[in-house]
């Protein structure tokens, strides 16, 4: 299956670098600045952007993620609005967007409705934090088939057992770093536990792993890459970027970027897994 996904994932091996991924409120702070600063980030190197849909933003998230959303929705009609929004915010057609939904999203839709509005928007990944792993499984399979790259959300330890055992091939894993809210403070030795518990489930199966939650700056990343990521999620930082402006976010893409370049990534000869 070749997706924007996959063929960035491509890129990044062939450059030995890891992936920066980003998070905003679909929206946020409003439809024209959200274009603007999305379009700022993916121009400063940004590799992928998780854009969540409207509606209120879950315990998970820290305090200032959920009044960006709540601002946010003020501004949106529905899923189909934010992902055509989501869509229009690429800096170039190469540049991978998440479509990211929580629980509450789906009482306003389906699962096949929301891959149908995927197709339709050109989004070809989602994320699903609040689904249980072996749902996110059933329906990774189901959005695979569709040519829909499904990024698997990992946070309970018991997860690993079911991910390993599952038909779905090369997975592309968000790795909650601890347990925290986003925002929260970074714990360098639970993010390097997890990522050992993940590479020993795993085993020889090839997969993909980015780590968020307390992601920061190049401090977090630099750690994340000598310790087996692949790639590092910055999401509280980024909104309180993304409200100051295009210029704070790409101050913000360029701090991080030399923390992702010239790392060997689990190894020389598995910068993809």
């Amino acid at each position: 299956m070749s997706t924007r996904m996959r063929r960035r994932l491509a890129q990044l091996e062939s450059e030995r670098r890891g992936m920066l991924m980003g998070f905003l409120p679909a929206g946020f702070p409003e439809p024209d600045a959200f274009r603007a600063v999305a379009q700022a980030a993916f121009g400063a190197g940004l590799d992928a952007l998780e854009v969540s849909m409207p509606g209120p933003a879950p315990e998970l998230d820290g305090p200032l993620i959920q009044a960006a959303a709540e601002r946010a929705s003020a501004h949106l009609d529905g899923i189909p609005a934010a992902l055509r929004l989501a869509a229009s915010s690429r800096s170039e057609d190469a540049d991978t967007i998440v479509a990211l939904a929580y629980a509450s999203t789906f009482a306003h839709i389906g699962p096949e409705a929301f891959f149908d509005e995927l197709v339709a928007a050109d989004i070809d990944a989602y994320l699903l934090p609040q689904h249980p792993m072996r749902e996110q499984l059933a329906l990774g399979e189901r959005a695979r088939a569709r040519g829909i790259e499904p990024v698997l959300f990992l946070y309970l330890q018991e997860d690993l057992e079911l991910l390993a055992a599952s038909p779905i091939e090369e997975p592309v894993i968000y790795l909650q770093s601890a347990d925290l809210r986003t925002g929260g403070a970074f714990n360098p030795e639970k993010a390097a536990e997890r990522l050992a518990e993940l590479a020993e489930a795993l085993g020889e199966r090839r997969y993909f792993v980015c780590v968020g939650f307390g992601v920061r700056g190049p401090e977090e990343v630099e750690a994340l890459m000598a310790t087996g990521a692949n790639g590092a999620i910055i999401g509280t930082q980024l909104v309180r970027a993304a409200d100051e402006g295009p210029d704070a976010v790409t101050a913000l893409v360029d701090s991080v970027a030399p923390a992702l370049v010239g790392r060997t990534l689990r190894g020389a000869e598995e910068v993809i897994r």
